[in-house]
């Protein structure tokens, strides 16, 4: 097949939830012997320079980009108000992007559109216009969802503000639902979700894959452990949801923590640091920002954290940690849509004393911690190789195309 992948952010470097899960449905069209084009938005925020791009990447796909502004215009955001339009979802519209695309499906056949997100829905009625093409898509959150949960917190205004929102992308939503061939969402509770709104399409479930090591790697538990008594957080800190659970996390949790194994510290990683975060002195707290190579940092600490409270989907960054064989507390939410077992490969918890109490027990019985790492990792080679993943995607999709 020959594959067109619409994305809202440029594919390299592969820093971020959202991009690495991206990249490894390219690499597994790839793999599987397909053809991959990839026509992304390069935006202000998350912007990286094409040429950046090392080649065995480019051997994987042929990559496009598009500079697009998707900054918030608070001028934009009030004018939207007497709108019926969500604010969000009108950022990810641009002319230039749309007639990148336009140029694109005039100059080859494609077989399928995969649009990495609902933001990207908008320019169905293009692909529409210019291709035969099906088109799918695969979507890590039902976004509405996110806008909702986060509308319980806050001020009065705010709830006001992203409880409007949330009705606003709930109904865009609901508008595309059957718009598409396919969608294909990272979790069978989103997948529930979907059908339960109306949704009368093709739905086939396929979550984030991850690339699996060498079982003769140390992640194994088998080697280097991580140093000893850490606690690490990694992921965007330009994602709401993230900044909510540290800050959760770090208020509720960490001062507990800090009493019963002061030897222990925190490390938070992860691109886009806001600015007043990067300024914080909190005890035992290290703010290490944007890392060069999260897999090497990964594997040199101990015991993971997610502590998310607000969000859709899966989380990404939580099977790569599994991946390596990481002892994981995270919050129901935070494991949502992930096939594990509480107690057995991760702690979940909601409550902050329990969330306490399990990295405590974790970062003081190195037997539990072990049993832990073992669990988590023979999981994610049973569930997470996106070879494999991507392998019953494909299947899926050439009975897509061929109706």
């Amino acid at each position: 097949m020959n594959i067109l992948q619409l994305c809202k952010k440029f594919p390299y470097p592969p820093k971020d939830g959202e991009v690495i899960g991206i990249w490894m449905y390219s690499k597994g069209f790839h793999y599987h012997h397909h053809q991959v084009t990839i026509l992304a938005m390069n935006t202000r925020k998350h912007f990286s320079h094409p040429a950046l791009v090392p080649n065995d990447w480019k051997n994987v796909a042929d990559i496009k980009s598009v500079d697009v502004n998707t900054n918030v215009h608070f001028g934009k955001m009030f004018l939207n108000l007497f709108s019926k339009r969500c604010y969000n979802i009108e950022r990810f519209y641009s002319v230039e992007y749309e007639n990148q695309l336009i140029q694109l499906l005039q100059k080859q056949n494609f077989d399928l559109v995969q649009l990495e997100g609902v933001y990207l829905s908008q320019y169905v009625p293009v692909i529409r216009k210019y291709s035969n093409a099906k088109i799918v898509l695969r979507t890590q959150n039902v976004e509405h969802e996110i806008w909702e949960r986060e509308a319980k917190s806050g001020s009065w205004l705010k709830k006001k503000y992203l409880l409007l929102m949330a009705k606003r992308m709930k109904q865009f939503e609901l508008n595309m639902l059957n718009q598409y061939d396919a969608i294909v969402p990272v979790s069978n509770r989103d997948a529930e979700t979907f059908k339960n709104l109306g949704c009368k399409i093709p739905v086939h479930t396929c979550e984030h894959g991850v690339e699996i090591g060498s079982d003769n790697s140390p992640i194994l538990g088998r080697g280097n452990r991580g140093e000893a008594y850490s606690v690490f957080h990694i992921g965007s800190m330009d994602w709401r949801p993230n900044i909510l659970g540290l800050e959760w996390f770090i208020e509720n949790c960490w001062p507990t923590i800090q009493k019963e194994i002061p030897e222990a510290k925190l490390y938070l990683a992860g691109r886009n640091f806001p600015d007043e975060w990067k300024q914080k002195k909190i005890k035992k707290v290290v703010m290490i920002g944007e890392v060069e190579n999260a897999s090497s940092f990964i594997q040199s600490k101990q015991v993971m954290i997610c502590p998310l409270h607000v969000g859709s989907g899966i989380r990404v960054k939580l099977m790569e940690g599994m991946s390596f064989g990481k002892a994981i507390v995270s919050t129901t939410i935070g494991a949502e849509g992930l096939p594990v077992e509480n107690g057995k490969n991760i702690f979940i918890a909601d409550e902050a004393a329990e969330f306490s109490n399990y990295v405590i027990q974790l970062l003081s019985n190195a037997e539990l911690r072990n049993s832990f790492e073992t669990e988590a990792r023979k999981l994610a080679e049973q569930k997470f190789d996106y070879r494999v993943l991507v392998g019953e995607l494909l299947n899926f999709y050439a009975e897509i195309v061929k109706a």
